[in-house]
């Protein structure tokens, strides 16, 4: 159900929304509505809407800009760090767009902006359209390139907005873990084919093979799913895909217990690295990264490759180079795009 503070109901996001949805109700404030992921709450909520990658000296970290206009998913990944995060399971949406612009036009120099961290980028843009307020607003700035980060096959309305200076990328998993542990989401299969339909229409897109999921077979099911996706998407069209295997903090450790039927993410031994999270042991970590990192060089041998959130010393094992600081690793990415 989506809820209306009655206080922004003439904001262009809510307007959007009312045109796309009959099904609304205006409310005083959120105590009016019950916590749960099925409702959407379009509320005034004022903030620092974008903000650096939080990142860790400890690990390589690149200067990707988040955008948090919506806090919370109607998925339900066994492994998502909101659940650790967030103190609301309702998806709150804020309709300050006009602060959201101003702030995106005022940037200085190449950035890279996205939308995907708090939310998934997509899976709401058939019920609150931002899309069609940010699209063409990025398409105006040169040295923005803006992301769009999805587990969904979601794409409507891009189909219908111009895609110069946007990317749209797509978390990938072998189906049997998208089935088990990503519930709610599409399909893999839904996933790539909706990435092969907005390069159609001139979109690039990205992939994010994170979290890279230990199970038994865990070669078997990355290499057959890679194969299927370098069968059907085109290099040439490929921005950049990142891997990185499964890591949590202890809070969200916590919640995969609790919820006893995904307790298995957690049969391999983890440890408790620097920056507070738990992570794989380095050596299995490394054989998983160049499982994911060879099979894909295999068939893409130009393609930008990065692992996220990964220590210096893994970048040396698997692939023999170190990207270095966050500065000179935004580099790889500035030579990428704004080029």
């Amino acid at each position: 159900m989506i809820y209306i503070n009655k206080s922004v109901i003439d904001t262009k996001l809510v307007q959007m929304t009312i045109d796309s949805n009959s099904a609304y109700k205006i409310v005083d404030d959120a105590s009016e509505i019950v916590d749960e992921k099925s409702n959407i709450y379009l509320e005034d909520r004022k903030d620092n809407y974008i903000r650096i990658c939080p990142g860790t000296k400890i690990y390589r970290c690149c200067s990707y800009h988040n955008i948090d206009i919506m806090q919370g998913c109607p998925f339900d990944c066994a492994y998502c760090i909101l659940q650790a995060y967030l103190e609301h399971d309702m998806i709150k949406v804020s309709t300050d767009t006009e602060s959201i612009i101003q702030h995106v036009r005022s940037f200085q120099g190449n950035i890279r902006l996205g939308s995907g961290e708090l939310s998934d980028s997509l899976a709401l843009d058939n019920v609150v359209p931002f899309t069609k307020i940010i699209v063409p607003i990025v398409n105006e700035l040169d040295n923005i390139q803006f992301e769009f980060k999805t587990k969904s096959a979601n794409i409507s309305n891009l189909l219908n907005l111009n895609p110069k200076n946007i990317v749209v990328s797509f978390s990938l998993n072998p189906e049997s873990i998208v089935s088990k542990y990503e519930l709610k989401t599409a399909s893999v299969e839904s996933r790539i084919n909706a990435a092969a339909e907005l390069i159609k229409y001139g979109y690039k897109v990205g992939f994010h093979f994170d979290p890279v999921i230990y199970v038994e077979n865990y070669k078997e099911l990355y290499t057959d799913l890679i194969g299927n996706l370098t069968s059907k998407i085109s290099e040439d069209r490929i921005e950049f895909i990142s891997i990185s295997t499964f890591r949590a903090p202890q809070a969200l450790l916590d919640s995969i217990k609790v919820r006893s039927k995904y307790t298995d993410l957690l049969n391999s031994d983890m440890i408790k690295s620097p920056d507070g999270k738990y992570r794989y042991y380095k050596s299995l970590r490394v054989d998983m990264l160049k499982t994911v990192y060879d099979s894909l060089r295999a068939e893409w041998k130009d393609v930008f490759i990065y692992f996220c959130m990964e220590h210096d010393t893994v970048w040396e094992s698997v692939i023999g180079y170190d990207p270095g600081d966050r500065d000179k690793f935004e580099l790889l990415f500035n030579n990428s795009f704004f080029t």
